[in-house]
């Protein structure tokens, strides 16, 4: 199973983008600059076990977010590459990445995000039908939605 296939599929879930968001977003994407390593992930309501994701990280620079795999000794996530667009002032925050690479390459996906300190969570569907943006940080049995939890790496 490719636990990082939400990364593959993101792109085909369309969104439509708010004006104004470049500038809502600035103050919140220097606070997500550098790398962030992910310490669980929780897909279809369960946890995927930390051997499968030890070592992923998202890494942001400018409005770019690069998924970087674990340790070579793990195949669970490919690299891929997105623009990211945030709109703080939603509640909770929303996200829009636009996928970079691979076969979902030009397409957007709507997700949600929560900045507290040096602690990220990150929540997405990979269900290419879904256009709907989640509401809450919750992956629900059976679901295609992932909710991953970061640290900044130091």
């Amino acid at each position: 199973m490719r636990i990082m296939s939400f990364l593959a599929a993101v792109g085909f879930v369309a969104a439509i983008f708010t004006p104004g968001w470049a500038q809502a977003d600035k103050d919140e994407t220097k606070k997500l600059q550098g790398a962030w390593v992910l310490t669980k992930l929780m897909v279809g309501g369960v946890e995927v076990p930390e051997k499968d994701i030890k070592g992923t990280r998202f890494v942001f620079e400018g409005d770019k977010l690069t998924v970087v795999p674990a340790l070579p000794e793990v195949d669970t996530v490919d690299k891929r590459t997105f623009t990211f667009k945030l709109d703080p002032k939603q509640k909770p925050a929303a996200v829009d990445l636009t996928a970079l690479d691979g076969d979902a390459k030009g397409t957007v996906s709507p997700g949600i995000y929560e900045l507290k300190g040096d602690t990220l969570r990150w929540c997405q569907s990979d269900d290419e039908k879904n256009k709907e943006r989640p509401k809450t940080f919750e992956s629900p049995d059976k679901s295609r939605i992932y909710v991953f939890t970061f640290k900044r790496a130091k």
